[in-house]
């Protein structure tokens, strides 16, 4: 096949780490000694953990250090997040769409997903007149993911307040899925759930590198755990072994104390993206709506009768072009696509016409 390989399968950005964090990370390599051996018997990881302290309180929350528990990556802070409160049996409340990854977990574990949904008709926003509806008995937590993959919601100060009342009635835990939160639009604004009256002590934050300062395949994350479930987290945490490299942590170190310009100028590179390729996919005729943040689109391509199975092999095989089908994201989004914008904008002119191309041809 003529045409070089796209591959928007995931949501890897296109970019490096910021230059000060690569920094940080070849010297503590050179250094040796506290940055290259067992993290216990040195204070780096206290180092990072205090970082991340000073860097969430613009958001207005404030934590002790001992409440983050680093992790390597985000997969494993959603685990230990979910696994230090739920239980086989267990019922959680989330949204669908619903990033994939939950799921993944969710089965292994044995909880069950109550899926109230985000619809087209209100932008991807939840009805909060139903949300009771979605709890039961069993319910234990909700998973808020803000902004959220793949549908970008940016949930409003009076939508998370509402949730956040319903898990205060039903004693509910909140998982606050918070990794795209520097990448939101116009007139959105991020609130974190947790600085919210009455939710500080019942939201477990979950947090990443990857998306924020591009740093994937660094596999840096972490929880930031209220006090009632920080020792059975740290229990895991033991168990399962997903530290971090201690290196590593001078990358996040650096990144949370260093210019956060890098992290606007990909917040606007996203933007531009945005723009184009939303207007683009609409110009073809497959409903695309204008979202919120995070750095996905998510378009309806149910009109040319295949499944989102069908429409990403055929596009794959046709055009050398990998995008993800939407029935990964829900029960009830077979003919939807999943575009993470993660290439400059000539690279997504290449996708429209590829995709015109392939559509065309059916």
């Amino acid at each position: 096949m003529s045409k070089d390989f796209i591959n928007l399968s995931g949501g890897d950005p296109d970019s490096e780490a910021p230059p000060w964090a690569i920094k940080a990370t070849l010297n503590a390599i050179k250094e040796g000694g506290q940055w290259t051996h067992y993290s216990v018997m040195t204070d780096v990881q206290q180092q990072f953990q205090k970082s991340v302290v000073d860097y969430y309180k613009q958001f207005g929350p404030i934590y002790e250090p001992k409440n983050v528990v680093p992790t390597a990556g985000s997969s494993a802070a959603l685990y230990i997040a979910l696994a230090s409160v739920l239980n086989r049996g267990d019922e959680v409340l989330l949204w669908s769409p619903f990033y994939a990854g939950y799921k993944w977990i969710l089965d292994e574990m044995g909880v069950k997903m109550s899926l109230a949904p985000l619809l087209p008709e209100t932008n991807y926003h939840p009805d909060l007149e139903t949300l009771e509806d979605y709890v039961t008995p069993k319910t234990r937590a909700v998973i808020i993911c803000n902004p959220a993959n793949p549908t970008g919601t940016v949930f409003t100060r009076n939508e998370l307040r509402a949730i956040g009342d319903l898990a205060i009635d039903k004693d509910l835990t909140i998982f606050a899925d918070e990794i795209y939160l520097h990448y939101i639009y116009d007139d959105n604004k991020f609130v974190s759930t947790a600085s919210l009256d009455g939710l500080y002590d019942r939201t477990i934050n979950i947090m990443s590198f990857s998306k924020t300062f591009s740093m994937t395949g660094w596999r840096l994350g972490y929880d930031i755990m209220p006090e009632s479930y920080l020792e059975k987290a740290n229990r895991i945490r033991r168990m399962t072994g997903p530290r971090p490299a201690v290196f590593v942590y001078a990358a996040g170190i650096a990144a949370l104390r260093g210019d956060f310009g890098y992290v606007e100028n990909r917040r606007k590179a996203y933007d531009e993206r945005r723009q184009y390729f939303v207007k683009a996919i609409n110009n073809l005729g497959y409903p695309c709506h204008m979202f919120d943040g995070a750095f996905y689109a998510w378009f309806d391509a149910r009109k040319t009768g295949l499944t989102s199975n069908e429409f990403v092999e055929k596009l794959h095989k046709q055009e050398n072009l990998l995008l993800s089908p939407g029935s990964m994201f829900g029960y009830d989004t077979d003919g939807f696509i999943r575009v993470p914008l993660v290439r400059p904008v000539p690279v997504l002119r290449d996708v429209i016409e590829r995709i015109e191309r392939f559509t065309s041809s059916l």
